[in-house]
């Protein structure tokens, strides 16, 4: 066992070096891989990605290992790494930006889309001008497949306005349609074959590079510098390819620069900065190492129960009533700034938790699973499964998931023993592991380990392995608490991009002489033990806590009425 979690340790401590740091001058690579993919698109014909690499990001991604995964942007396009969770089985993708602007689905899963509208600038990213099309304007051209328009060798003479007003007229040089690209049902001009056919990354590189195209070719204006021209213009799913031909023959290909317009459009800043600064909302009275800083992010909140991140990366807040919130936007200062309810009509709720594009709370009548299909912010889907099964009351019956994917929970079935079980959900099954540790607070995992806080017959409180074997489950000591303290729950902490805490640390919450406080344990390097020390004090009651896809660790003080940020410091350049 101790084997295991050393090897976690080594594994997360290996993770930390291929991650970027803070630079004082320029943004460096945010992996080793992006670095190797811009190297080996240096001999491509155009300049795929623009000058340096920008703003690298962990983004939410329902299809990745813990929902996540580390992407940079450039001009031109973003990068994306497949995988979190091991470093020696990587690949690197390219984003499907120009699809996601045009159409203004946002993907944060293979088939999970947070939906807003297409942005209202021209694609050439200059003031407003009624001959340059937008990228709302391509929205209405992107939904429309066309017929193989090869066979005559058909003249493209559409041209198409900022209003996407659309006439036939002549083109400036004549450029006939001759490939005709079925997966897509749409047309390629010749000088794009041209182009594609020559490529030194090889005879299909195109489809990697750019995506299918899902556009026809049309005319339309184009600023090169100051100057707007005529040109051939084309969206893939990847990028948008810009021909003009009354420039020199070197210079009649360029690639829009999808990529800062996209981060511009999701973020609402400039991807000139490696990372935004993390803003803590309102100040509050909260004890911290140096370096850190807590506020208040959302107040105003009954009974708070637990915390987690929704598949999009934003904020799921569980209260006693039975509503399931989801904090959506902030402010200026960092505090929340959206609220909707993602789902009403629970009954005692007991905790919240992810798996892919499922959201799934325990309650009283068993386990509810809801997924918002259409990215409003609201469940679109609630199934109750049909489970013969009640969860544990208050946190130790909280459900919780692994690196994997798979959700764990204790409870009680009504054709079994009374004695409490941990069971796994398989799809809309739930499948008995074995009998739950005995004086169960609440289960938490680390990567594909599963751990639980208990409390011992000798009144103490330990911190334990859950091991599983088929129908066998048992427990091995790791940590135990000080005396006085009563914890409500943890959570290792995996995030990479800050100095402090370090990956795989271990926070705890609960009370202490009456007083709400934040305890970390920060593992030894054989797994065999952890140092355990305060964190933060100054709380109520927490109940709930949660880390930020940047690294920010969120925490609900049911006493209080409050969620409280902490924000970690940023990691410095060696």
């Amino acid at each position: 066992m101790w084997k295991q979690v050393a090897l976690v340790l080594l594994g997360v401590a290996a993770l930390i070096f291929t991650l970027p740091v803070r630079e004082a001058n320029g943004t460096p690579f945010a992996s080793p891989a992006f670095e190797q993919l811009w190297i080996q698109h240096q001999r491509a014909q155009l300049d795929l990605w623009g000058q340096a690499p920008l703003a690298w990001r962990i983004e939410p991604y329902a299809d990745s290992p813990g929902g996540r995964r580390l992407v940079q942007y450039f001009d031109r396009g973003r990068m994306e790494l497949t995988t979190l969770a091991s470093v020696n089985r990587t690949s690197v993708t390219q984003g499907r930006l120009a699809w996601e602007l045009t159409t203004g689905n946002i993907a944060i899963g293979s088939d999970l889309f947070v939906h807003r509208p297409p942005p209202d600038l021209p694609i050439d990213g200059g003031a407003a001008d009624p001959r340059v099309p937008t990228y709302a304007t391509l929205a209405q051209l992107v939904a429309q497949p066309a017929s193989d328009r090869t066979a005559n060798s058909q003249t493209v003479d559409t041209w198409i306005t900022a209003d996407g007003s659309r006439e036939q007229t002549a083109p400036p040089v004549p450029i006939r349609l001759s490939r005709y690209i079925a997966t897509t049902r749409h047309n390629l001009p010749d000088v794009t074959v041209s182009l594609f056919d020559r490529s030194p990354l090889g005879p299909e590189a195109w489809i990697d590079v750019f995506g299918y195209p899902i556009s026809e070719p049309f005319w339309a204006y184009y600023r090169r510098g100051e100057t707007a021209l005529p040109s051939l213009i084309q969206v893939f799913e990847r990028r948008i390819l810009v021909y003009t031909p009354s420039l020199p023959a070197d210079q009649r290909f360029t690639l829009v620069n999808t990529g800062r317009h996209y981060y511009r459009w999701r973020y609402g800043i400039d991807p000139s900065r490696p990372w935004p600064d993390p803003l803590p909302g309102t100040p509050v009275a909260i004890q911290l190492p140096p370096a850190f800083r807590a506020g208040v992010f959302l107040d105003g909140v009954r009974d708070p129960v637990d915390l987690a991140l929704a598949p999009d990366g934003n904020v799921l807040v569980l209260t006693g009533s039975g509503t399931l919130l989801l904090v959506s936007a902030e402010d200026a200062s960092g505090r929340a700034s959206r609220l909707t309810t993602f789902a009403s009509g629970l009954v005692s709720p007991r905790g919240v938790t992810t798996a892919g594009s499922w959201v799934y709370v325990a309650d009283d009548l068993g386990l509810v699973r809801l997924r918002d299909d259409d990215g409003n912010g609201i469940a679109d889907r609630t199934q109750r499964l049909p489970l013969v099964f009640r969860p544990l009351p208050g946190s130790a019956g909280a459900p919780v998931t692994d690196a994997r994917g798979q959700v764990y929970v204790a409870g009680t079935a009504n054709d079994r023993s009374p004695l409490p079980y941990l069971y796994v959900i398989d799809g809309d099954r739930i499948v008995p592991l074995g009998p739950a540790p005995t004086g169960l607070v609440r289960l938490f995992t680390w990567g594909e380990l599963l751990f639980a806080v208990i409390q011992t017959a000798s009144g103490g409180v330990e911190l334990v392995r859950v091991n599983l074997a088929g129908q066998a489950v048992s427990t091995e000591p790791f940590l135990e608490f000080p005396a006085g303290f009563s914890p409500t729950g943890g959570l290792a902490y995996t995030t990479q991009l800050w100095a402090d805490p370090i990956p795989g640390t271990l926070f705890f919450w609960g009370t202490r002489e009456n007083a709400g406080t934040l305890l970390r344990a920060v593992p030894g390097p054989d797994g065999r033990s952890a140092t355990l020390s305060p964190f933060a004090e100054g709380f109520r009651r927490p109940s709930g806590m949660t880390v930020g896809l940047d690294g920010t660790l969120y925490i609900a003080d049911a006493g209080a009425g409050q969620l409280i940020k902490i924000v970690p410091t940023l990691r410095q350049a060696q």
